[in-house]
């Protein structure tokens, strides 16, 4: 048994070699080879635009024959050349022996469906003749492979946190025993417990079931925790391929600059000592259960959230999914309805007549851009809207112009629309929109958990830029301790909308909440 094994431990599964095609007459992918050996997680690393998705499609050949040409190599799973199966072997290739884990879990699983059902329906495909007792069966196996159990069945997915739906779609994955699992950017949105727990699970399903599995990312610390073999993609060609080793000792200057990556600066503005903002006993509830007769049910989401901010500083809001950081963030800019008292340059809010006109003072940039974007306007409108509101009558169309240029656009980007545009672009256009009111307090919600590292330290190095060039003070909301260590004076960790530590940076050095000690530990 120990012999078979090692001798399946040798054994290549996937051989690529000198892949490429053309797609859609844009984006070439060049000469891609390397090989995946049984019970391995490869790594494919690369940024934005890199081609990792692209390649990881190409594997399942999800493309219409019309989108690609020039097709070069071969791609060869099990010794079959995938690229010459026809469609029918392909469709019993799919989701069987090769499956695939998408990238955004809310977004690739079906609202109107149960859990139950999507897993179900995926094990049916395969297995037509199975009957209900066995496919049952099947199903509560899954679930338990992934580490949920039966109570999740009845659920949809708007009932599951992040971390519930990515197992899910890893139950999926796993539905017709593969051979290979593509995770393609698995943990993107995930706070920094739930990256490892899901990490930690698929490394463990990987030994469990002895399958192999691609890890597309864009985080070095992740491929050299996680995988075995890695090849590093930039605009569709292999600039680096190896065992992990190659991280230690990058010859790419791309490499060196996806390592670095991890490094920010911390240069900003010098903090003064009168206070921009300051929060007293803010608590905040939502109604969970309404009644017709006899009391409301209300669910406690803010607790007794004490802070005083100062101008110049940057403040790090930190903290798993649901424990209230983006409450607090709605909450400050009087979207939400709170007890307690918020008081900005010793003003109270309660005390602000406008506060729709207040508003401009204090303005917010969100996690995802795509949606915070209309998308059926161009950018100069998109930007133009809150001038609008607060300045009636200003003319705008060099005011655009210039706040573009300060997040490093120029004035061609004004004519597009948020589709044309890069993770990092949507992201830029949020920060302009925000400026163009000339606010004192910006509140950075999430607002590079969704980029590449890459461009999270080009957002983050503009920030500190425009934090000194328009003496601003910064809310920074985020799951990431790494950032919050990088350019914040002062951090706050929130669980369960309570407050378990706040002051100093230097807090994180030597924590005293059991709490914060997890999240230190949990940094990739």
């Amino acid at each position: 048994m120990i012999a078979e094994n090692i001798m399946d431990s040798q054994m290549d599964i996937l051989k690529v070699n000198n892949f490429g095609f053309c797609y859609r007459n844009i984006f070439t992918l060049n000469n891609i080879h390397f090989t995946i050996k049984k019970g391995e997680i490869f790594g494919i690393i690369g940024e934005s635009g890199s081609g990792k998705t692209l390649f990881s499609h190409s594997v399942l050949r999800l493309f219409n024959d019309n989108e690609i040409s020039n097709i070069n190599g071969s791609i060869e799973f099990c010794g079959k050349n995938i690229l010459k199966l026809s469609q029918k072997e392909m469709r019993n290739l799919r989701g069987k022996e090769i499956s695939y884990i998408p990238q955004e879990p809310l977004s690739a699983l079906n609202p109107l469906h149960t859990i139950k059902k999507q897993i179900i329906e995926m094990i049916k495909i395969h297995n037509k003749n199975l009957d209900s007792q066995t496919i049952n069966n099947r199903f509560l196996e899954l679930l338990n492979l992934v580490g949920l159990d039966s109570t999740f069945a009845l659920k949809f997915p708007h009932e599951l946190s992040g971390g519930q739906r990515q197992r899910v779609l890893i139950a999926i994955a796993l539905a017709n025993n593969p051979k290979i699992i593509i995770a393609d950017e698995p943990i993107t949105a995930l706070d920094a417990n739930l990256q490892i727990q899901i990490l930690d699970l698929l490394k463990s399903l990987k030994e469990r079931l002895n399958i192999s599995i691609i890890l597309i990312t864009h985080n070095v610390n992740i491929v050299s925790k996680y995988a075995q073999n890695i090849i590093v993609l930039k605009g569709g060609s292999i600039v680096e391929s190896g065992d992990i080793s190659i991280l230690s000792n990058p010859k790419s200057d791309y490499l060196k600059n996806l390592i670095s990556s991890l490094h920010i600066p911390k240069t900003h503005l010098k903090i003064a000592d009168s206070i921009l903002l300051s929060v007293e006993n803010l608590s905040v509830k939502h109604l969970s259960k309404k009644h017709m007769f006899g009391k409301n049910e209300y669910k406690q989401i803010l607790n007794n959230i004490n802070f005083t901010l100062h101008k110049g500083s940057i403040l790090g809001v930190v903290g798993e999914s649901g424990s209230g950081k983006s409450t607090l963030a709605l909450s400050l800019i009087k979207l939400l309805d709170y007890s307690g008292d918020i008081s900005f340059e010793g003003r109270n809010y309660k005390d602000i007549v406008d506060f729709r006109h207040f508003r401009k003072h204090i303005q917010i940039v969100f996690q995802d851009p795509f949606s915070s974007l209309n998308p059926r306007h161009r950018i100069r409108d998109i930007i133009k809207e809150g001038l609008e509101v607060h300045y009636k009558g200003k003319d705008s169309s060099h005011l655009i112009i210039d706040f573009l240029k300060c997040v490093g656009l120029d004035s061609t980007f004004a004519h597009r629309f948020p589709h044309e545009l890069s993770g990092g672009q949507r992201q830029r256009v949020s920060i302009a929109r925000a400026l163009i009111l000339n606010p004192e307090l910006l509140i950075l919600d999430e607002p590079t958990s969704a980029l590449d590292k890459i461009t999270q330290k080009q957002i983050l190095e503009l920030l500190l830029d425009l934090q000194i060039k328009f003496n601003l003070t910064y809310i920074f909301i985020t799951h990431d301790l790494y950032v919050v260590r990088s350019i914040c004076d002062k951090v706050l960790i929130l669980k369960d909308g309570n407050i378990k530590e706040y002051g100093d940076i230097e807090i994180l050095e030597n924590p005293q909440n059991p709490y914060t000690k997890t999240l230190i530990e949990s940094i990739l």
